[in-house]
């Protein structure tokens, strides 16, 4: 990397790590632990590939990210270094149709999905090994990308695949009636339900809501999910028959969502305001990270013709991205605004460790020849 771009890096470093003036409280065990963050960015690096990043992922100093353009998957390591890259057909033998979902094993090995929910294993170049076939037919027609919606534990395969019994998950109490994932042996594709939404949730009742995308993530023995458009986390204890533990609620200061619906089928958010989401999460040792964006009022949304795609880049200006922390002892962080410059996550590993994040050089009006990822740390106060 040239010294210049890394003086650049650090003279921003302030720029990108701000946080809101909002105090919370300390942690009444700990009176001298701050519940205070900051982000900071520590370096850079760059990928030598002009794309896209359609999906992601990034363990053990190895990323491997997804253009949906050219069907392809390219692993790099912690210096930039492409290792492997490969494009797949969409029919015929050894196809592969747009896996977006990524998750890299822990022998290297690549399981992924496409956002249809079909499964495929892939060998550490990334060469195709097999397709995961399931027992009954997806029935998404949407969904992926940097959402977190696929997940191993015990040897089994954690996914979002609804369609059991014909259960189409755009049905208004699809949350409520139906199991929400499916566990998954890779030998047999043999499966079954698993998780129901809890009573905590606003989608366990009879009344209509905007639909959500659903993201959760497997750490250890508990599940957590959670539905974009609610400032909750569930838990669940897999080891214990994927038990129901409790929801946090993250508490943001601001989390705009246009509330109950008069009728199914109703699409307000885009439409007539930007609901709040949640964009990202992830649950560590350390605390659960939580990424989110705070919406849009429908009289700001109305005025600036934001319903317009052409105007979609324009949302950014009025809502902004923050991170919050949920401490183990169920504390929270002070609220941290993320620069729109900074892009969507790779991965989490450790609160306690630097992560990958993708440079938005869209918003930057920056054209390059290379993928930029930021290296970024938590620092307590």
């Amino acid at each position: 990397m040239k010294n210049i771009y890394l003086l650049a890096v650090v003279a921003t470093t302030c720029f990108f790590a701000c946080s809101s003036s909002h105090k919370t409280e300390s942690n009444q065990n700990s009176p001298h632990a701050s519940n205070e963050w900051e982000l900071q960015v520590v370096d850079s690096i760059q990928v030598d590939y002009l794309g896209t990043v359609g999906g992601a992922d990034y363990k053990n100093g190895i990323g491997v990210i997804f253009n949906f353009k050219e069907n392809k998957l390219l692993k790099f390591d912690s210096t930039g270094k492409i290792l492997h890259e490969q494009s797949y057909p969409t029919e015929g033998p050894g196809k592969i149709q747009y896996p977006s979902q990524i998750k890299i094993l822990d022998e290297g090995e690549v399981l992924a999905a496409s956002f249809m929910g079909w499964l495929y294993e892939l060998n550490p170049d990334l060469s195709f090994k097999r397709e995961i076939k399931l027992e009954f037919p997806t029935e998404a027609k949407d969904g992926g990308g940097l959402l977190k919606n696929l997940d191993i534990w015990n040897g089994k395969i954690i996914s979002y695949y609804p369609g059991r019994d014909g259960a189409n998950p755009y049905d208004p109490f699809f949350f409520r009636d139906h199991f929400l994932l499916e566990k998954i042996n890779p030998t047999t594709g043999e499966s079954e339900p698993i998780i129901r939404i809890p009573k905590t949730s606003r989608y366990s009742t009879d009344k209509y809501f905007e639909r959500p995308f659903l993201q959760f993530v497997v750490l250890k023995n508990h599940l957590y999910l959670t539905l974009e458009n609610e400032p909750l986390i569930h838990v669940y204890d897999l080891a214990k028959n994927n038990e129901y533990q409790h929801t946090f609620n993250f508490k943001p200061s601001k989390f705009l969502e246009n509330g109950e619906h008069s009728k199914p089928y109703e699409y307000i958010s885009f439409n007539k305001m930007r609901d709040a989401g949640i964009l990202q999460f992830y649950p560590t040792e350390q605390g659960i990270f939580v990424l989110y964006t705070e919406g849009i009022p429908e009289d700001i949304y109305q005025q600036n013709e934001l319903k317009k795609p052409e105007n979609f880049p324009l949302h950014k200006k009025y809502q902004r991205q923050v991170i919050k922390i949920i401490n183990p002892d169920s504390t929270l962080s002070n609220e941290i605004n993320l620069s729109y410059r900074i892009g969507r996550i790779l991965n989490i590993e450790s609160l306690s460790k630097p992560f990958y994040a993708l440079r938005n050089d869209e918003y930057l009006g920056e054209e390059q020849d290379y993928l930029t990822f930021y290296k970024l740390q938590l620092v307590k106060k």
